[in-house]
């Protein structure tokens, strides 16, 4: 692995990795936020394991995956399809099942509180991102480590803190 604090990092998709305004008016062309492509590139080329634990269905992630030539860079996805809905935490116990690694050794990244207490039900850290479906205010409820207001910022966090 890594010399991190985290090796496995566990990703929302809308909201989070893309941008699900910019997806809803472009139904066939997940939009990511900006630097999301590169950051994910160098997290997998950095030794993290990448995965997604998400509310969107199994059809569209596949193909938003493909659309943004990120599907080889996530080692496995979790949607609503095959896993009970947020904040349920089986999508991250399965991907902590499937890994093998330490629930200390995870961290989920979400933009909604939803993700946040699916992270707190698992036993994993969360980090909020306030660039999604949920204000920088409703997220400060939550027991996040921090809350990252700009998707550049997000993957400078990881590299300080992860």
């Amino acid at each position: 692995m890594n010399n991190n604090k985290f090796d496995l990092l566990i990703f929302d998709w809308e909201g989070t990795l893309a941008n699900a305004d910019l997806s809803s008016k472009m139904p066939h062309h997940a939009g990511l936020f900006a630097g999301v492509e590169l950051g994910i590139k160098d997290l997998k080329r950095q030794g993290y394991l990448l995965c997604i634990a998400t509310g969107k269905g199994r059809k569209g992630l596949n193909q938003d995956l493909i659309d943004t030539n990120l599907k080889d860079y996530f080692l496995i996805t979790k949607t609503v399809n095959e896993c009970f809905s947020k904040p349920h935490p089986q999508m991250i116990l399965e991907i902590l099942n499937f890994t093998m690694i330490d629930s200390k050794k995870a961290l989920m990244i979400g933009d909604s509180g939803y993700d946040l207490e699916m992270a707190d039900n698992a036993g994993v850290s969360s980090l909020a991102v306030a660039y999604g479906s949920e204000p920088l205010e409703q997220l400060k409820k939550f027991d996040a480590l921090d809350i990252i207001e700009d998707p550049y910022d997000l993957f400078d966090w990881i590299k300080i803190n992860g």
